[in-house]
């Protein structure tokens, strides 16, 4: 039996995972310069009472754009066959992009938002849909990717610490252990996981996504990125996304960078809300000139 979609007021459930948001009914429609659809690939483990307050935010900014919120969990991020990742997605596609030729119904401006590695993951999966629904000769097109706490490292041994205490935090509430048992559960899965995926000659799902996104071919070069970080975050290393962001950049890539003072993973906006939105609200702008 598929898994049922989770309790989300204000949103229907498109799968198990996606969910929408329409426009605001009494809105007039989208102004030329805004976005008229907004991808939100929510943190792993992220529930919808916290997703939500991204949704709102992007709503108070955008209030005829239709929001496409991805939940999921680290599991599926982490141990998913690619082709069931992938699979997944389409639903945001076909939403999205509907027509043969994969246009739409009319004209799209995306804004794409991952957070975290989970998010990133499944916005490479969500690009790689496209291109498997419309032709490899495609690339999905969007205006700016907003990348909010990713990514980090791809060296496994020196991150599986961390990310098996992000699991441990997201899945606190089904365990009645202490976290530290939970971690070392998810710490013993996870090396459990990657000696598998190694024996069957795998790409580890955070390689593939990255991959993925600095592929010219798959995720486009005409749409500017934004990265959100702190040196404070527990998670992603700050001098790790800045590397990976220095390669993004020497790839062709438009990027920009916005740091913030004392905020955890994925906690930047709830610190520092008018920081965060006015930077994604500029970085619109500017990715809207560029076109």
């Amino acid at each position: 039996m598929a898994p049922q979609p989770l309790p989300f007021p204000g949103f229907t459930p498109i799968s198990n995972r996606v969910y929408l948001r329409d426009g605001h009914e009494k809105a007039e429609p989208a102004p030329a310069d805004e976005p008229t659809t907004i991808m939100i690939f929510g943190w792993g483990d992220g529930m919808p009472k916290n997703v939500s307050k991204y949704a709102d935010g992007y709503h108070e900014l955008y209030p005829s754009a239709r929001i496409i919120v991805v939940l999921s969990r680290t599991l599926h991020a982490s141990n998913q066959p690619l082709d069931a990742r992938v699979e997944a997605m389409m639903p945001v596609v076909d939403m999205v992009f509907p027509t043969p030729t994969g246009d739409g119904a009319g004209e799209e401006r995306v804004l794409m938002h991952a957070m975290s590695n989970t998010g990133g993951i499944f916005t490479a999966a969500t690009v790689v849909a496209y291109q498997k629904r419309h032709g490899t000769d495609k690339t999905l097109p969007h205006t700016l990717l907003v990348c909010d706490s990713t990514p980090g490292s791809l060296d496994f041994a020196s991150q599986v610490g961390r990310w098996s205490r992000a699991m441990a935090v997201g899945t606190a509430k089904f365990f009645p252990w202490p976290s530290i048992v939970t971690q070392g559960l998810w710490y013993a899965f996870l090396w459990a996981n990657f000696a598998l995926e190694w024996v069957r000659g795998s790409e580890p799902s955070g390689v593939w996504a990255t991959r993925i996104m600095n592929d010219q071919t798959i995720a486009p070069i005409s749409s500017n990125r934004l990265y959100l970080y702190s040196k404070e975050d527990e998670i992603i290393w700050w001098e790790d996304l800045e590397h990976a962001v220095a390669q993004v950049k020497s790839l062709g890539y438009k990027v920009d960078l916005e740091m913030f003072e004392g905020s955890p993973h994925v906690g930047h906006m709830r610190l520092h809300p008018e920081q965060y939105w006015n930077k994604v609200s500029n970085a619109w702008k500017e990715a809207q000139d560029q076109q």
